[in-house]
């Protein structure tokens, strides 16, 4: 894996994706900035029926300091709360759409 690795960072095209083994979880590479160098990170991005990312660009973690923050953030009781909300409002709003 590390081979393949190296070689997606120094041959890969920007924004490359790579395939992993586990389902929804993706290889990307960063291009360099004027900031840093070009880089690998993790992009999670859950997959369809076909294994095809269900977004065109998902979460993309850098290092395990942001992978151990994403963690904290989504298991917070107020990430189910403000999703609850959005469905109510979304709901409301597709039947006001509809004449209901």
């Amino acid at each position: 894996m590390e081979e393949s690795l190296r070689d997606m960072l120094k041959h890969g095209r920007k924004f490359e994706r790579m395939r992993t083994t586990e389902p929804g979880i993706f290889i990307r590479k960063i291009p360099h900035s004027k900031d840093e160098p070009a880089y690998l990170a993790v992009e999670i991005n859950p997959v369809d029926k076909s294994g095809n990312p269900i977004s065109k660009i998902g979460v993309i973690i850098k290092n395990r300091a942001e992978l151990d923050a994403v963690r904290t953030v989504l298991s917070r009781k107020m990430v189910d709360e403000v999703f609850e909300a959005i469905e109510r409002i979304s709901q409301r709003q597709l039947e006001n759409e509809k004449g209901f």
